[in-house]
């Protein structure tokens, strides 16, 4: 599992620190994270490449390949296996689950059944895919005995923890103990799981009650150490003293041992302890020395190992004055996070994000670095400085859409393969809030220009969630922030665009700034949106951005929800909430007490209950189809039939299968959907409602997966009437993934709940801009957007700020 952290997000050693003795001569850096990459086997602890956590879990599975005795028609299963546990340990996951699926298919001897399933469940759960890790340890522990079955125990306790069941984690990790018999190797990985569990103030003797424990493990020893004195490493000030003991006596076994790769882990441990203290000139000598021991071990054995001390050089490097340095330590630390980031988990153990943890810092400490160096270099070397940068940028952003997603979804596959262009006319914006400034990064096609604000991030985030804020509340106040965020994000490149003829700007925003309308930005006298067509991105390198004619996007699948149907039924409390706000959703709630009131396990209704419990519930399903209603929406699929040709999909007639069959026709460019949806922090928190049931962002993807869509993907994806989660930063990218989950070329979606009033002239505008006129998605619902702002009635952007455009805007 993966945990990395940085120095000021480690614990500041003090106390028993002091009493260290002096840097060894060997020694060298790590940040530390290292007991996770290490599974206690047999004879020796097998190198794991997923990165670890600070959530150390020991294992012991793995327990002794299949020998030359095994029976000649599980030869090809033992290979598989054999194969399979190599990838695993080169950090390849995806492909070793592959190969352990093959050795578990093939095997017929029921102990290689039961290994090779016991590799594929420890596989698994390094890449956290718990359900399938789960069913693999499962069957490997009914076919297992003895210390086998006691290795399985361990990382089914391991599954547990992930889960955040305890007592069902320290279950399995003493039943391990009680199958290890006299085998010291599992007894300890038992051990050193089960001192996690302890109480806090018991945890460090419970480490300390393993060292003679430790030294009767024989082989293997020294990445034992190294997982104790991760645990340590976790105690703060009070376990440093153990930590750095351990961490120490294992670089000493691995050096003598030859074991290349096991004293880098070693090293990166000590180091992180010396960061952290701030003895900044130390730690990058270990981390140095730690690169070197590194660089003799196998390259496919790195793995993140590899990125973490490539990380720390750049930091270190940058504190000490070596802006030089510090990129290319940067630039290695990326290389080496492309080559396995596929197979790195969406989440560590603690449910936390490897993208917040690892990916973004690592990528935005190199766009820092990056730009530090433009600063100081010939204007020759600048552009290609400059165009690395918003390559890595695009890193960051596909990154953050996987995290979102919740897989490693291929981006490519969004874009159709078509090349990156941006036509005449329309420039990109990357906005990047550095501590101190904002860097404005613009691509107009001829070449990338650079311009900044004097602005912390701090006050840009704040700003921007102020305004948001105040136009979704439709409040009148609101030009005083749209003045500053038009100051620090387009006045600085105003002359841009202007020389370059821009007509269309596509920003690519991160953070608060998915929050910001950006056409409701003013200059003093207009909205942006009065100067020229404002759309967004998630990124080029997921937007296809190839024109396609008029006629080819003409026809319309039409699905509205204006009366919910049985859909309401299927809704929790916490989405009702989302979508009526609090205090409505408090009030039918509490209509509908009585009648939850006789579910199984509540307590008996009194006798002489008005109604029974059946006809409350319906009055509770009546009112929520009401509250529900959209009375605009019958309204807005009219108008847009008058102008496109289309099938409708109306109420009743608007079910998930009748959408799908409709739908896998590929007979509609543009689907056109009228209902309520919400897109949140994550895939799983966005939905749209059809009459009947939840169209998720999984189920929309479900729909649309035919080889039809792969090769003539949807034009347009509108989603009228949905809006993204209020204050979240992140929710607008559900926008986005919705789109790649339909594999859309672009969204048009809302940032906050629309006025009928408002909706259906703007969406019937934007439908005769583009379907009658041929003008672009992004000058369309330019066009829809100024004629809206100059009717007296909805002048205010609370009226037609909300539409925004996402992915392709020709």
């Amino acid at each position: 599992m993966l945990r990395v952290k940085t120095a000021g997000r480690a614990a500041v050693v003090a106390g028993a620190l002091a009493a260290w003795l002096p840097l060894p001569a060997a020694a060298a850096a790590g940040d530390g994270a290292a007991a996770g990459r290490y599974r206690l086997a047999a004879a020796a602890m097998v190198p794991a490449t997923a990165p670890a956590s600070a959530t150390v879990i020991a294992s012991a599975s793995d327990p002794v390949p299949a020998t030359a005795s095994a029976p000649a028609s599980d030869a090809a299963a033992a290979q598989a296996l054999a194969e399979g546990r190599a990838l695993r340990d080169e950090g390849q996951l995806t492909l070793a689950a592959v190969r352990l699926r093959e050795a578990r298919e093939q095997a017929q001897d029921p102990a290689l059944r039961a290994r090779a399933a016991a590799a594929l469940g420890a596989t698994l759960l390094q890449a956290r895919r718990l359900d399938a890790a789960q069913e693999a340890l499962q069957a490997a522990e009914a076919g297992s005995t003895g210390r086998a079955r006691a290795a399985v125990a361990i990382d089914l306790g391991s599954l547990a923890a992930l889960r955040g069941l305890p007592e069902r984690a320290r279950a399995h990790w003493q039943a391990a103990l009680a199958d290890a018999g006299s085998d010291p190797a599992v007894a300890f990985a038992a051990g050193l799981n089960l001192a996690r569990l302890a109480p806090a103030a018991d945890r460090l003797a419970a480490l300390q009650a393993l060292l003679p424990a430790l030294q009767a493990a024989g082989p293997g020893v020294a990445a034992r150490r190294v997982a104790l004195a991760e645990q340590a490493r976790r105690l703060g000030p009070d376990g440093d003293a153990l930590a750095h003991a351990q961490f120490d006596a294992a670089r000493a076994d691995a050096a003598a041992a030859g074991a290349a790769r096991l004293e880098a882990e070693a090293l990166d441990g000590l180091a992180a302890l010396y960061e952290a203290r701030g003895r900044g000139a130390e730690a990058r000598t270990l981390n140095r020395q730690a690169e070197a021991a590194a660089a003799r071990a196998p390259a496919a054995s790195l793995g993140e190992l590899g990125i973490r001390l490539a990380w720390r050089e750049a930091r270190l490097a940058r504190s000490a004055g070596e802006p030089g340095q510090a990129l290319a330590a940067w630039q290695r630390a990326v290389a080496r996070l492309e080559a396995v980031r596929q197979d790195l988990p969406i989440d560590d153990e603690d449910g936390a994000s490897t993208f917040r943890s690892l990916l973004e810092p690592v990528y935005l400490g190199l766009v820092e670095g990056l730009l530090a160096a433009a600063d100081d270099a010939p204007a020759a070397r600048q552009p290609a400085l400059l165009r690395q940068a918003v390559d890595t940028l695009e890193l960051v952003r596909q990154a953050e859409m996987q995290d979102y997603l919740g897989d490693r979804c291929d981006v490519d596959a969004v874009k159709g393969g078509s090349a990156t262009v941006i036509p005449v006319g329309s420039a990109v914006l990357y906005p990047v809030a550095l501590p101190d400034r904002l860097e404005l990064l613009l691509d107009t096609g001829a070449g990338l220009r650079r311009a900044r604000s004097a602005v912390a991030a701090a006050e840009l985030r704040e700003t921007a969630q102020r305004h948001a804020a105040s136009l979704r509340a439709g409040r009148a106040a609101h030009r005083v922030d749209a003045g500053r965020l038009y100051d620090w994000l387009l006045r600085p490149i105003e002359p841009l665009l202007a020389a370059a003829g821009v007509d269309t700007l596509v920003v690519v925003p991160d953070g608060a700034l998915r929050l910001v309308a950006f056409g409701a930005l003013f200059d003093g006298q207009r909205y942006a949106i009065e100067q020229r067509a404002i759309t967004t991105s998630v990124g080029l390198s997921m937007t296809h951005t190839g024109a396609s004619s008029p006629r080819a996007r003409r026809r319309v699948l039409l699905a509205g929800l204006a009366s919910p149907g049985p859909v309401v039924d299927k809704l929790s409390p916490a989405v009702v909430t989302r979508l009526l706000g609090p205090q409505e959703a408090s009030r039918l709630e509490r209509q509908a007490g009585a009648a939850r009131a006789t579910e199984p396990g509540a307590p008996a209704a009194p006798a002489g209950a008005a109604e029974p419990a059946a006809a409350r519930a319906e009055d509770r399903t009546r009112a929520l189809q009401e509250a529900l209603a959209l009375p605009g929406v019958e309204r807005e699929v009219e108008a847009i039939a008058r102008i496109a040709p289309h099938v409708q999909l109306l109420d009743r007639d608007f079910t998930v299968a009748a959408f799908r069959a409709a739908a896998e026709t590929g007979d509609y460019p543009i689907l056109h959907v009228a209902s309520h949806g919400v897109f949140g922090g994550s895939a799983d928190a966005s939905y749209v409602l059809a009459y009947d049931d939840l169209l998720t962002l999984d189920g929309l993807q479900a729909l649309l997966r035919s080889d039809r869509f792969r090769r003539n993907p949807v034009e347009l994806l509108s989603l009228s009437a949905c809006e993204t989660a209020e204050g979240d930063e992140r929710s607008p990218l559900g926008l986005s993934g919705a789109a790649i989950k339909a594999r859309a070329k672009s969204v048009l979606g809302s940032l906050w709940p629309v006025a009928d009033d408002a909706a259906v002239p703007l969406m019937a505008g934007f439908y005769d801009e583009l379907l009658r006129d041929g003008r672009s998605k992004a000058r369309a619902l330019q066009a829809a957007q100024v004629a809206l702002l100059r009717q007296r009635a909805f002048a205010h952007p609370f009226y037609w700020a909300p539409f925004i455009l996402i992915g392709n805007w020709l």
